[in-house]
């Protein structure tokens, strides 16, 4: 299969971008994600005025410029970080795990796999590092996978798997046959790991998020439905430059007195309300860069 000159000069840069983040010392290889991040955001000045745009949409009046501009800068800093760590995942032991904050909450996701008859769902938003959490969840012992998205760029796509495949963290892809696939592991007695706070492109449950209305998919509450087993939500926040901590909440169950429809529109509003009170205390700590943005309007077919 022949690659283009783009994905190949993407994949290099890639490889030699992560053999440098991973030969240098932490906090030396997240100075150097601050100097890319600064210079794209300051710079480049990549998607910053929209990210301005999202926060007063979101807010109003709540902050002034200043803050605005702090709290975008802050976001597009940590995702930035978080690429670095990602990169530096494999080199992650139990016993850094233990050193970080959110270490407290891995007893009570542990514990809730041992009080339920199998599996359960694991959910957070894109804040803080989202993906931390997963990791550190595998390193403590716990069975969790997550659903993959492939990259436009197939190179890219199989480094990025390579580097997943380091951990025990099962990585599904996003295919035909990805419900029976997620159903089967939570009834295994898996945990799914999922991120809710996407915007699906066709019509699908009107949920109020983020102080407006966002069209989220049902999956998360589906799985929840389907495999009768609760629904964990948590938030992960950085701390510092190099810490992390999280917050996991009482679990969002189904109910199987209720409409499927009606109970998926009860567990969805329920955890996002969750989301929204969360990401409000600490914007900062939210991903407000998205392309594809959660609260986006469907466009009105003609």
């Amino acid at each position: 299969m022949k690659h283009s000159a783009k994905h190949i000069s993407e994949y290099v840069l890639l490889v030699l971008a992560g053999g440098l983040v991973r030969i240098l010392p932490l906090r030396v290889a997240l100075a150097l994600g601050w100097l890319v991040a600064a210079g794209m955001h300051y710079i480049g000045g990549f998607r910053k005025e929209e990210a301005h745009r999202r926060l007063k949409s979101v807010y109003g009046d709540r902050f002034l410029e200043q803050e605005i501009k702090r709290i975008a800068w802050l976001s597009w800093r940590n995702l930035c970080f978080n690429a670095v760590e990602g990169i530096r995942f494999s080199k992650m032991t139990i016993e850094d795990v233990k050193k970080q904050p959110l270490a407290d909450v891995i007893p009570a996701l542990l514990q809730a796999l041992e009080n339920e008859e199998q599996g359960y769902i694991f959910a957070t938003v894109h804040m803080g590092n989202w993906e931390m959490a997963g990791v550190s969840a595998d390193l403590a012992g716990i069975p969790i996978f997550s659903i993959a998205r492939r990259q436009k760029n197939p190179l890219t796509d199989a480094y990025l798997n390579r580097a997943r495949n380091a951990f025990d963290m099962e990585m599904i892809s996003n295919d035909s046959k990805v419900l029976k696939g997620i159903i089967r592991r939570i009834r295994a007695g898996k945990v799914l790991a999922i991120l809710p706070d996407v915007r699906n492109s066709t019509e699908a449950l009107k949920i109020n998020f983020l102080n407006s209305e966002a069209n989220l998919g049902a999956g998360t509450a589906l799985f929840a439905r389907q495999c009768n087993c609760p629904i964990y939500p948590a938030v992960v926040r950085r701390v510092g430059w190099t810490k992390h901590d999280a917050v996991i909440f009482d679990p969002i169950r189904p109910d199987a007195s209720l409409d499927k429809t009606d109970d998926w529109q009860r567990m969805m509003q329920q955890m996002m309300d969750i989301f929204t009170e969360e990401i409000g205390k600490t914007p900062e700590q939210y991903f407000w860069y998205n392309k594809r943005w959660v609260l986006q309007p469907l466009k009105k077919r003609k």
